[in-house]
């Protein structure tokens, strides 16, 4: 029997209309679950439209969530942001003014780093870059946001998730040249839901990273990576998208199978559950 306790690095929630980090919480305890960073969900998820009070409402629905957590006997991290998907449909759309889009964004995090100063929260996520086809104008708006985002992590001595595109060699150089060139502390940065190629890279320089937990992602990784990322679900709690992108059970059950296949161990698996996961979001182990 697996001794080691699992984590999920990163994960959404909806007590409005999915199974709520309550339900969520219970079973990923009862499976050996200690860890989870819950990241907010955009206004859209709740029904709500995507102006400033709404992504004020998410962020307390998503507070709310980590407080619950909490009390189910886990230890939570609670990062809120503005999701790049959201920007781009707002100008794609013309919903919004390339101007008033940036604004409403830089309003988002205003608010989402008072919440950071007073400890309510604990970093900001997601925001980033899209990492699938979409306008110049898509792509530029949410540059800005990343660059201003990592500015106020810096500032604020707290966490990053960056929604990034999947370009190998390509993302981690021109990552590496923003994050040097600004000054960011690379060990606040974590770039989410990774694919194989790209974690590569990110591992050879030294970047925090995580790997969604499928089963034949996470085979994969236990083959070609060494130790150095965290497992998450990128779990979505949509009822009408079951199981995206996987349950959070699912990847504590999926790092069992390939424990019993061989191809790792049970300091492989602690590396990624728990070291990792205490360094990277400045935890006391379990």
């Amino acid at each position: 029997m697996c001794k080691v306790m699992f984590a999920d690095a990163h994960l959404h929630s909806n007590p409005l209309k999915g199974l709520g980090i309550r339900n969520i919480s219970k079973k990923f305890k009862d499976l050996g679950g200690w860890f989870l960073a819950i990241v907010s969900l955009p206004p859209a998820h709740y029904g709500l439209n995507p102006v400033f009070e709404n992504y004020v409402k998410s962020v307390d629905i998503l507070v709310s969530e980590c407080k619950a957590a909490k009390e189910g006997g886990l230890t939570v991290k609670c990062l809120a942001g503005i999701h790049p998907a959201d920007l781009e449909k707002l100008i794609n759309t013309q919903a919004l003014k390339y101007d008033e889009a940036l604004n409403l964004a830089f309003k988002v995090l205003e608010y989402i780093s008072s919440l950071i100063k007073k400890g309510v929260l604990d970093g900001i996520g997601e925001v980033g870059r899209p990492h699938y086809k979409t306008s110049p104008e898509g792509f530029i708006i949410n540059e800005i946001i990343l660059r201003h985002s990592l500015r106020l992590t810096n500032d604020l001595d707290a966490i990053i998730h960056l929604h990034i595109e999947q370009g190998g060699l390509l993302t981690v150089m021109d990552l590496n040249e923003v994050l040097n060139y600004m000054s960011i502390r690379k060990n606040s940065v974590l770039l989410h839901h990774l694919d194989i190629r790209t974690g590569l890279e990110a591992s050879n320089s030294g970047l925090t990273f995580t790997i969604c937990g499928k089963l034949q992602l996470i085979r994969e990784a236990a083959k070609k990576l060494s130790p150095t990322y965290m497992v998450e679900s990128d779990f979505i709690d949509d009822p009408k998208r079951l199981g995206v992108a996987s349950w959070p059970w699912e990847i504590i059950e999926n790092q069992q199978v390939i424990l019993r296949e061989g191809i790792i161990d049970e300091e492989y698996l602690s590396r990624l559950n728990i070291d990792n996961v205490v360094k990277y979001y400045r935890v006391d182990p379990p």
